[in-house]
């Protein structure tokens, strides 16, 4: 087995060019600060301050030193610098590539190895092979809501959302628990751009305690996400939301974010409700609302609207609301 205290030879001459060092700390830049090889770092508590990447001969002996010198396990050494050569091997392509040659030598596990190319492909943003690597069966999941995250956060220009499935294809597979707020947060709105209704019964399936918390920025995300130049879009979805079959505490957080919460001030709000108080039989409620008029939702007159509820509610519009 290869003596990996030996730097001449792990690394075989190998250096650090400009070119590299630019774009491993242009993409550390874009991934928000951290790659996810410095997330390795510190899970394994190995402090190599500002080395990776390193910027000489001298940086790199002494970013070797201390992984392999550092308080762990041999099996976390070899994955270590397994990473660190598949930084010279972008440009070769061939099957004696120095990281390939390294990981045979140390015999390291396929599911180590599988694991270590798709966060060096995340951290470089090659997205779809990432995933591949990730999702793999014999992955177990680290980092999950981060690397969730980073995947959500970094859609192709040229992708629409209907087509952006590399988040769902690795919610499915990794199932990330979503602890961090940011990464359930940017998750929700993910979702609710591609399928309100999925996204709403997802949701239900929740936790109790942040089941309202996701309620909203469903609610928030369809209708308040869409510009002047995709009201069709919006109304759509709009539409759709206002249709799902909401129980009665999902009803009073709809009123209450729309009147009262962060959602009370969006173009439409108070027009929403009113289309969902018809829509599902409210009609007293709808008849009654004093706070509408004027052309709102789709050219719609509320105040004729209403009149003409109240003319075909008749003496009921002065009863207990009823469900059609």
């Amino acid at each position: 087995m290869l003596d990996i205290d030996d730097f001449d030879a792990v690394f075989r001459g190998n250096i650090y060019s400009k070119g590299l060092i630019d774009e491993i700390e242009g993409n550390r830049f874009l991934l928000g600060g951290k790659l996810f090889f410095d997330r390795l770092l510190e899970l394994l508590q190995i402090k190599v301050q500002r080395l990776y990447p390193p910027k000489s001969d001298q940086q790199l002996r002494e970013l070797h030193q201390r992984i392999v010198n550092a308080p762990t396990a041999l099996h976390n050494k070899h994955c270590l610098l397994f990473y660190v050569l598949r930084d010279f091997t972008n440009s070769y392509h061939e099957h004696t590539e120095i990281s390939a040659v390294f990981g045979g030598l140390i015999h390291l596990e396929k599911r180590f190895w599988t694991f270590l190319e798709g966060l060096w492909a995340l951290d470089h943003l090659n997205l779809e092979t990432a995933v591949g690597y990730l999702t793999h069966p014999t992955i177990i999941p680290t980092f999950p809501d981060e690397i969730i995250l980073a995947l959500l956060k970094h859609k192709p220009r040229d992708i629409t959302d209907d087509d952006h499935i590399l988040p769902m294809a690795y919610y499915n597979s990794a199932k990330p628990p979503l602890d961090n707020e940011e990464a359930k947060k940017e998750f929700v709105k993910y979702m609710a751009n591609r399928n309100v209704t999925e996204t709403f019964y997802w949701i239900r399936a929740r936790q109790e305690y942040e089941r309202r918390h996701l309620f909203e920025i469903l609610v928030e995300e369809t209708l308040d996400r869409y510009t002047s130049d995709k009201l069709e879009e919006r109304s759509a979805r709009a539409t759709e939301l206002v249709g799902l079959p909401f129980d009665e505490e999902e009803e009073r957080w709809f009123e209450e974010f729309l009147t009262e919460g962060k959602c009370r001030n969006i173009n439409g709000a108070r027009d929403t409700i009113m289309v969902r108080r018809i829509a599902t039989g409210r009609l007293k409620d709808a008849a009654n609302d004093g706070k509408l008029r004027g052309k709102k939702w789709d050219r719609v007159n509320w105040d004729i609207l209403k009149d003409g509820i109240k003319s075909g509610l008749g003496p009921r519009s002065d009863e207990d609301s009823f469900v059609i």
